[in-house]
C-alpha cells in the first residue's frame, strides 16, 4: 500500500514540477531506499510511546498496590495481574517468578526489580523500586512518600504527553512547509509568458531532484524529533563534564583572564590599524568587532560558563532533592544528606560533600546550608536549603508541614526545568520548519534565471 501511495505522490510531483520520466525514475529509486527508513522510525515512535504508557500504568498500579499490601512481592503480583497482555506483562511476570524462587534472600528482591529496570530504563521507575526495597528492608513511612512519588509521576506523565502532542504538531507543520514550498516552486513553471516552458531544462530537472531529496531529508530529520524513547530520555548531559565545569568555574582566575583579554585586544587593534591604513572599511569594521570581543572575552567566557552551569543545576537540584525528601521520611536531615551521596548528580557532588563535612563540625549551624551553591544566586535552591535547616533544628515543631512545603516547591521547580529542557531539545524543529522555504528559494531563483534567459533570447530573435 505504501508503495502505491509513493507512486501516486511521484506522479503528483511529475505534474506539479513538470518532471521528466528519468527524473521520476531517479526519485522512485531514492524513495525505495528511504521508505524502509521512514517505516523503521515510525515503528520505533509507536513502540516508544507504548513503552511510556506501559511504564505510566505500571507506576500507578505498583504504588497503589504497595500502599495497600506493604510487600514488594504482593505489589508485583498485583501489577502482573492488572497489566494487559504485552511485553510489560511478560517482563513483570518473569521478575515475579524470579522473586519467588528465593524470596527469603534479600538480594533476590533487588535483582528481581532490576530485571524490570533493565527492560524499561526509566529513572522514576528505579526511584520507586529503590524506595520499595528500602521500606521492605528497614521499614518506615509509606503513605506520604507514595503520595509524593505519585504526584511527581503525574506531573511527569502530563509533561511528556504535552511534549508528544507538541512535537507531533510541529512535525505536521514541517510537512506542510515542505508541501507549500513545492507548490511555490511549481508556480513559476506555469506562468503564461510567451508560451515558454522551462520545465524540461536539464539544469532545472537536476535541481528539482535535489530539492525533493533535501525535503525528504528534512522530513526524516523532523521524524527523529518525534521518535524519542520517552522513558529513557536523558535531559542531563554527561554529569562528569559538568562536575569538571563547576570546578573550573570556582577556580576561575579573573585577573589572569583579564590580562589575556588585553593581550588579545592589542593584537586585534593592530590588525584593525592595518586594515584602516589599507583603506578597507569592511575589514576595519570586522576587526573592530573582533577587538571588542577580545577585550571582553574573560567576561563573556565566564558568563557562558555560568549560564550553562545554572541550567544544569536547576535540573539536577530538584531531582536530588526529591530523593532526599524520600529519605527524610525515615531519617533526620543530616543522615538523609549522608545517604543521598549515593545518588547525587555529579554537578552537586562537591557541594554536598562540603555541606556534610561542615555539618559534622557544626551540626547546629545555619552557615553550611546557606553556603550550599553560594556561587550561584538561585532563589529556589536557597529557599529549599533554608527549609531543610528549619527541619534539622526543629524550629517550628511542625516538620510535616515544612516537608510538605518543600515537596510542593520542589515539584514546581522540577516541572519548570524539565519543560524548559524538553523545549530546548526540540528547538531544532523550528529551524526545520523554515528550511523547506529556504531550499525552495534557491530552486525558484534558478527557475527565474532560466526564464529570464529564455525571454531575452526570444526577444532578440
Amino acid at each position: 500500500m505504501i508503495y502505491f501511495v509513493t507512486f501516486v505522490l511521484i506522479y503528483g510531483l511529475h505534474v506539479l514540477l513538470k518532471l521528466s520520466i528519468w527524473t521520476c525514475l531517479a526519485i522512485g529509486v531514492f524513495a525505495i531506499w528511504m521508505i524502509p527508513k521512514y517505516r523503521t522510525r515510525y515503528r520505533k515512535m509507536k513502540e516508544y510511546q507504548q513503552r511510556f504508557f506501559d511504564v505510566s500504568m505500571y507506576l500507578d498500579t505498583i504504588l497503589y498496590s504497595f500502599m495497600k499490601e506493604e510487600k514488594v512481592e504482593l505489589a508485583v503480583r498485583d501489577v502482573h495481574q492488572a497489566l494487559p497482555e504485552g511485553k510489560m506483562k511478560m517482563v513483570v511476570g518473569m521478575a515475579h517468578d524470579y522473586m519467588m524462587m528465593a524470596y527469603e534472600e534479600v538480594e533476590f528482591l533487588g535483582e528481581s526489580l532490576a530485571m524490570i529496570d533493565q527492560e524499561y530504563p526509566c529513572k522514576r521507575m528505579r526511584d520507586v523500586h529503590k524506595f520499595m526495597t528500602h521500606v521492605e528492608y528497614y521499614g518506615g513511612e509509606i503513605e506520604k512518600p507514595i503520595r509524593l512519588l505519585l504526584a511527581d509521576k503525574s506531573r511527569w506523565e502530563k509533561r511528556i504527553k504535552e511534549e508528544i502532542a507538541s512535537r507531533n504538531k510541529q512535525f505536521v507543520d514541517v510537512l506542510l512547509s515542505v508541501v507549500a514550498s513545492l507548490v511555490i516552486c511549481s508556480a513559476i513553471l506555469y506562468l503564461p509568458i510567451m508560451d515558454m516552458d522551462i520545465g524540461a531544462e536539464p539544469l532545472l530537472q537536476v535541481l528539482a531532484f535535489v530539492l525533493i531529496v533535501l525535503d525528504a531529508g528534512i522530513l526524516y530529520r523532523a521524524q527523529g524529533y518525534v521518535t524519542v524513547d520517552w522513558i529513557g530520555l536523558q535531559l542531563q548531559e554527561n554529569e562528569n563534564i559538568y562536575e569538571k565545569k563547576l570546578q573550573e568555574y570556582q577556580d576561575y582566575d579573573e585577573q589572569k583572564q583579564r590580562k589575556m583579554s588585553y593581550i588579545l585586544a592589542v593584537i586585534g587593534a593592530s590588525v584593525t590599524g592595518i586594515a584602516f591604513c589599507v583603506g578597507n572599511p569592511w575589514m576595519t569594521m570586522l576587526c573592530l568587532l573582533v577587538t571588542l570581543l577580545f577585550v571582553n572575552q574573560h567576561k563573556v567566557g565566564k558568563y557562558l560558563l555560568e549560564k550553562n552551569l545554572r541550567r544544569e543545576l536547576m535540573y539536577a537540584f530538584p531531582n536530588w532533592l526529591l530523593d532526599l525528601v524520600l529519605l527524610l521520611q525515615s531519617e533526620n536531615v543530616q543522615m538523609a544528606l549522608q545517604k543521598s551521596k549515593e545518588f547525587v548528580p555529579g554537578v552537586l557532588r562537591k557541594e554536598l560533600y562540603q555541606l556534610t563535612d561542615q555539618l559534622e563540625l557544626e551540626p547546629e549551624s545555619a552557615k553550611p546550608y546557606h553556603e550550599f551553591l553560594k556561587d550561584f544566586y538561585i532563589p529556589e535552591v536557597h529557599s529549599a536549603m533554608g527549609i531543610l535547616y528549619s527541619i534539622a533544628i526543629g524550629n517550628s515543631g511542625n516538620a510535616d508541614k515544612q516537608i510538605s512545603e518543600l515537596v510542593d516547591k520542589n515539584l514546581e521547580l522540577l516541572d519548570m526545568t524539565e519543560r524548559q529542557m524538553l523545549k530546548r531539545q526540540a528547538g531544532g524543529m523550528q529551524v526545520l520548519f523554515l528550511l523547506p522555504v529556504l531550499v525552495a528559494s534557491f530552486k525558484l531563483i534558478a527557475d527565474m534565471m532560466v526564464l529570464m534567459l529564455q525571454f531575452m533570447q526570444s526577444s532578440f530573435m
